[in-house]
């Protein structure tokens, strides 16, 4: 397994209920190498921006949006708590709780300067 660097312990602070929600997200990692999981980094950091912005501009379906595809990608990338991470935020978005958003963004934002 590639190993990517920065630890998703915080996810776990921010998601208290986070190790009975990761079963759906666990899959086999063992088929990824060095260039998907620069892919990966490079789509999070982007993905990263469009929840940003969506959070200053107000904007729950750009939230939604980019929350779901990280979604997607945390489970793929053998870290499932990242994909928790963008249920939540979905959700909340769909809730219209924008608000509630904001901590857990700026704790991807933070998470994505240890893989930098």
């Amino acid at each position: 397994m590639v190993n990517i660097p920065g630890h998703t312990e915080w996810v776990a602070e921010l998601i208290p209920d986070l190790a009975a929600r990761l079963d759906p997200f666990v899959v086999d990692t063992d088929e990824l190498d060095d260039e998907l999981v620069e892919v990966f980094v490079d789509e999070i950091q982007r993905l990263t921006g469009e929840l940003q912005e969506g959070l200053v501009q107000n904007d729950a379906e750009v939230l939604r949006m980019a929350a779901h595809s990280i979604k997607g990608m945390g489970g793929t990338m053998g870290l499932p708590e990242i994909s928790v991470l963008g249920l939540e935020i979905e959700n909340r978005a769909k809730e219209d709780r924008l608000a509630e958003t904001q901590p857990l963004i700026d704790g991807l934002a933070l998470w994505m300067d240890t893989l930098r």
